[in-house]
């Protein structure tokens, strides 16, 4: 499977119990061997595909991406992305690392599964963590086996000794990253519920 070019609709679908659980367009901004980045614009759609676990924001009315937009670095094998987020007037706030699945290419993009666990770096130094709650909730609920819950735990413990030591592995020059003005926002193709899993 080849490499996507700048400006390419990227699907970023989450696959939950085997299953196609949501889909967000995105457009790619750089891909080769070492690093994927898209970004998801404000207005981008969501799909989500029928499961006997609907999707939080589907529950929660949510049709699209509001604000402004994210970039987001994945890394082969990383089971976590780091998406950058800015404010309306266009500062950079900081860097937050989503912690996922590692990233598996498809031809219409890449499929990945949200961990709710996360960390925040604003961009005037320090971090914390969000969501263990929600993770936790999560794991009893049965979205994770053990295993998983496990590994997922384990990255969050690595996620925090890199930005405690500051030795993260990204160019801080993406914060100074801005979308292509003639972008429109990317929409979802026709067929996107039913491309088959890698």
């Amino acid at each position: 499977m080849g490499f996507f070019q700048p400006g390419d609709v990227a699907l970023r679908r989450e696959v939950l119990h085997g299953r196609p659980w949501s889909v967000t367009p995105t457009r790619v901004v750089a891909d080769g061997p070492d690093l994927l980045v898209v970004f998801t614009p404000p207005g981008a759609v969501f799909g989500f595909p029928p499961h006997d676990r609907p999707h939080h924001w589907q529950l929660r009315g949510r049709t699209h991406w509001r604000g402004v937009g994210k970039l987001q670095l994945h890394r082969p094998g990383d089971a976590y992305s780091v998406d950058l987020y800015w404010d309306g007037d266009g500062r950079f706030k900081g860097w937050y690392l989503n912690l996922q699945d590692p990233f598996r290419r498809t031809p219409l993009g890449f499929d990945t599964l949200d961990h709710a666990l996360d960390y925040w770096a604003p961009a005037g130094g320090g971090w914390e963590e969000l969501d263990r709650d929600e993770f936790e909730e999560q794991v009893a609920d049965g979205k994770y086996t053990a295993a998983q819950a496990e590994a997922i735990a384990a990255t969050g413990v690595e996620v925090r000794a890199m930005l405690s030591a500051g030795d993260t592995w990204w160019d801080p020059a993406w914060a100074a990253w801005r979308p292509d003005p003639g972008w429109p926002a990317p929409v979802l193709p026709a067929g996107w519920e039913d491309y088959p899993l890698p």
